[in-house]
C-alpha cells in the first residue's frame, strides 16, 4: 500500500516532495482524535506538529458536531441570497478579537488573507509596505512579495517593487523609512514569527509601529495567522503589546482543525473600500456556511474553556521542562504559550532532531524560513501524561543527537 501511494504522489502529485517523504520512510496517516495521529500500521503518534492548526486538537466532538449539522442542511452558500451563518460568523470573530476590529473577510487560507490585506492597504493609500526580515505570509504573488526567504521569491522574480525589508527589532531602520518621505507606508509583521524560527519581536518596536502608522496616515497589518487564536498563551499575540492593528489577519486554528478557514478582520475605517463597494473583493468559496459553523463552534469553545490560559499553562511547563535538558546538546528553546521553537543550530541537525523524535512517535513542523528551528505546536488540549511523553522523546532525541556527534 505504502510503495502504491509513494508511486501515485510522484506520478501525479509531486516528484521532490515524493522523494522526500520515501527518503524519510514517513508513515502514511490514516486517523485522528484529540492529539493523537493512528498511521495505516496502527502506530500512533503525539501531534505536536501541524503548523498550529489544531489548537483543539484533531475531531474535537462539538466542533464536528457543528460541521455535521450545516453539512446535513446547506454546506455551502447560494452567494445570492443572504448567509445568517456568515452574519452569526462575523459578530463573533469581531467579538473575540481586539476592540475597533469590526469587520470580517472570512477566506479559505491565510495567503488568500494576506492578499486581501496588501489590497486594503492600496485602496487605502498606502504606496509602499514595510515587511521584516524572517517574515513569512505565504505563498501567492503578493503574500510572496512580504515574504522574506529568497528561496521562495527567487523562482518568480520580479515580484511587486514597493516593498522594504528592515531587520526584525531595528527601530532605527523603522523611523527611517518615514522620517521626510512622501510615501504613504502600511507596515506587516508577525507579533511571534513563526515560520521565521519562533521570535517574538520587542514590546518597543511593536509599539512604534502601531504610533508611526497612526502619525502618518499608514496601516498596521498584524499576522495573527500562526500566533492567534489562544496559541501563543493570549487570545491574541498582540495583546502582549497593548496595541492595536489597523488589520489583522487570522487562520490556522480558525476552524478547529477540521476545515479550511481564515479571515481578515478590520477596523471600520481601514474596510471602508469595501463597505463602500463589496465587489471590489470576492471569493466563491470563502466563508462557506461549513467552514462557519467550524469557526463559530471554535471561538465559543476558546471563550468558554479558556484556552489562551491552558496554552499559556503548557507551553510554560514544556519550555521549562526541555530548557534544561536542551542546553547540553546545544539546542536553544525558544517560544510563547504553545508555539514553541527547538533551535538546533545546523539545518542538518534539526533534520536528525525532527527524524528522531518521529521515531520516538513524536511529530513536529520544520520553519519554512529558518531551516535550523523545529517547532512544536500542539493542542492546548495536552494531559499531563503527554506533556511528560514529549519530555521523554525530547530527552531522548537530543541524547541521540549528542551521542552520534560524538561517535562521528
Amino acid at each position: 500500500m505504502k510503495e502504491e501511494t509513494l508511486k501515485a504522489l510522484k506520478s501525479h502529485s509531486n516528484r521532490s516532495k515524493a522523494r522526500l517523504s520515501s527518503m524519510m520512510n514517513l508513515p502514511i496517516e490514516h486517523c485522528a482524535q484529540g492529539c493523537e495521529i493512528v498511521d495505516t500500521q496502527g502506530k500512533t503518534y503525539l501531534d505536536c506538529g501541524g503548523f498550529g492548526v489544531f489548537i483543539l486538537g484533531h475531531r474535537h466532538p462539538e466542533v464536528i458536531h457543528s460541521v455535521t449539522e450545516q453539512l446535513n442542511m446547506l454546506p455551502m452558500s447560494s452567494r445570492t441570497l443572504v448567509n445568517d451563518t456568515l452574519a452569526i460568523a462575523s459578530q463573533k470573530l469581531a467579538d473575540f478579537s481586539p476592540a475597533s476590529l469590526e469587520y470580517t473577510f472570512f477566506t479559505n487560507s491565510g495567503a488568500e488573507s494576506t492578499e486581501l490585506a496588501l489590497k486594503l492597504a492600496r485602496a487605502n493609500g498606502c504606496n509602499k509596505i514595510i515587511a521584516l526580515t524572517g517574515s513569512y505570509h505565504g505563498k501567492t504573488l503578493g503574500a510572496l512579495s512580504v515574504t522574506h526567504r529568497e528561496a521562495f521569491r527567487a523562482p518568480f522574480e520580479p515580484l511587486f517593487d514597493d516593498v522594504i525589508f528592515i531587520e526584525r527589532d531595528d527601530m532605527t531602520a523603522l523611523s527611517s523609512c518615514f522620517e521626510n518621505s512622501q510615501d504613504t507606508y502600511a507596515v506587516i509583521l508577525e507579533p511571534v514569527q513563526g515560520e521565521g524560527g519562533v521570535y517574538p519581536l520587542s514590546v518597543e518596536f511593536v509599539r512604534l509601529v502601531s504610533e508611526l502608522c497612526k502619525e502618518n496616515n499608514g496601516l498596521f497589518i498584524a499576522d495573527e495567522i500562526q500566533s492567534g487564536l489562544a496559541r501563543t498563551g493570549y487570545d491574541w499575540a498582540i495583546e502582549a503589546y497593548q496595541v492595536t492593528p489597523d488589520i489583522m489577519l487570522v487562520g490556522k486554528g480558525l476552524s478547529g482543525g477540521v476545515i479550511p478557514c481564515a479571515a481578515v478582520v478590520a477596523t471600520a475605517a481601514a474596510f471602508e473600500p469595501l463597505n463602500k463597494d463589496f465587489m471590489l473583493h470576492s471569493s466563491t468559496f470563502g466563508g462557506s456556511p461549513i467552514a462557519l459553523a467550524a469557526a463559530i463552534k471554535t471561538l465559543e469553545i476558546l471563550a468558554r474553556d479558556n484556552i489562551s490560559a491552558k496554552a499559556k499553562a503548557i507551553g510554560d511547563a514544556i519550555i521549562e521542562n526541555l530548557t534544561p535538558l536542551a542546553e547540553p546538546a546545544g539546542i536553544i528553546v525558544r517560544g510563547k504559550g504553545l508555539l514553541i521553537g527547538l533551535d538546533a543550530q545546523t539545518p542538518a541537525r534539526a533534520g536528525q532532531l525532527t527524524l528522531s523524535l518521529l521515531q520516538h512517535n513524536i511529530i513536529t513542523s520544520h520553519s519554512l524560513s529558518n531551516a535550523t528551528t523545529v517547532r512544536l505546536t500542539p493542542s492546548a488540549l495536552l494531559s499531563l501524561s503527554q506533556i511528560e511523553q514529549l519530555t521523554t522523546a525530547c530527552a531522548a532525541a537530543f541524547s541521540s543527537l549528542t551521542a552520534m556527534e560524538q561517535t562521528s
